[in-house]
């Protein structure tokens, strides 16, 4: 993928071209790749529980399609989004942030004279946008997202998130044991490279999320989805490579610990681990939900570590994943029935949404 051609101005008057859906030379690509994205999305919900997940091979066609007609034809919003959902798949979060990169490029350059299928209207310009994400649900690139691999090289569905997930159950201790030894396999230097990938994938998907916010308001499409499962997937390569999350702060001396009430531990207090010097933490210290989350999973490391055969490591992590969850992902976890769901919500009150992810 060139983010060069899908960035460049087709015409010195007209940069983004002309709006393929109203134009007869161009319509016929468009609903080309309109039909293999419906074709690739109807192969993976048939897709039997228990088989082994595959890429559709339409998804080659909307990548290859796409990347046409944004080159050549039209900047368009809503085959940027179906430029999205191939990539991811296809590439993994390279794929992904090369789509975000891109869209951000052209947001910022060309916002008003981006085509889409309502050029109009804000929320309907954006709604494939939103479609990604999900609105009152999960979007179709949610799923896509903790399926992509985790490990550097990986298939999609191989060594997921999904599979990192899932391996946080006390019964999946083979599932566990064979992501920490693909990951032992690639090596911290490879799965270090492939965190900045994905750390960048999350910068630029930000960055679209405040142009858009800049310019639709309260009709910008929803975003937190998208990034909730992203800093998932981080999070989980961080604690399969043994990466320490980032910080602003430096640790505190020894000396400044013990004024404060907190000392490094000795040797003979780690288990014949390194002494660790402790930096003081209150409620006030923390800066965002996010930032806790990532103190917890520090802590869920250091478990991991020094108590490798203690749950709570394991109790810790699924703490943080379901924290990062919405309402409905979260009630569907401990509730796995329908039925039993919509009991739930109808008791509080709550109008049961029904799956709008596409």
């Amino acid at each position: 993928m060139n983010v060069r051609e899908i960035i460049d101005p087709l015409e010195q008057n007209h940069p983004c071209g002309e709006n393929v859906r109203s134009n007869t030379a161009f319509r016929e690509i468009y609903y080309r790749i309109k039909d293999a994205r419906n074709a690739a999305r109807t192969a993976e919900r048939s897709i039997i529980p228990g088989e082994t997940i595959t890429i559709a091979p339409a998804w080659h066609d909307v990548s290859n399609l796409g990347l046409q007609l944004l080159s050549s034809k039209s900047k368009d919003i809503e085959v940027l989004a179906w430029l999205a959902e191939a990539q991811l798949r296809l590439r993994g979060f390279s794929g992904l942030h090369d789509v975000y990169v891109a869209t951000v490029s052209l947001l910022d350059k060309h916002f008003d004279a981006l085509h889409s299928i309502g050029d109009g209207d804000v929320e309907e310009r954006f709604a494939p946008f939103a479609g990604l994400n999900g609105v009152g649900g999960e979007g179709t690139l949610i799923q896509a997202i903790r399926l992509t691999s985790l490990i550097p090289g990986g298939k999609f569905a191989q060594f997921s998130l999904w599979d990192f997930q899932l391996s946080q159950r006390p019964n999946e201790t083979e599932r566990r044991k064979e992501l920490q030894q693909a990951a032992a396999e690639a090596g911290v230097a490879q799965m270090s490279a492939y965190l900045d990938v994905l750390t960048g994938c999350i910068a630029a998907f930000d960055r679209m999320v405040e142009i858009l916010d800049e310019h639709c308001g309260d009709q910008a499409p929803p975003s937190s989805n998208t990034r909730n499962v992203l800093q998932e997937a981080a999070s989980a390569i961080r604690m399969l490579a043994g990466i320490e999350a980032p910080t602003e702060a430096p640790l505190a001396a020894p000396q400044a610990l013990a004024s404060q009430g907190s000392e490094p531990l000795p040797a003979s207090e780690t288990d014949g681990s390194e002494a660790i010097g402790l930096r003081p933490v209150s409620a006030e210290m923390i800066r965002s939900r996010e930032e806790a989350f990532e103190l917890l999973i520090a802590v869920a490391r250091y478990f991991r570590r020094t108590e490798p055969h203690s749950p709570i490591s394991m109790s810790i992590e699924t703490l943080v994943r379901r924290g990062r969850m919405d309402f409905f992902e979260l009630l569907a976890e401990l509730l796995p029935e329908q039925q039993t769901r919509n009991a739930v919500l109808t008791a509080a009150g709550i109008q049961p949404v029904a799956d709008k992810g596409g």
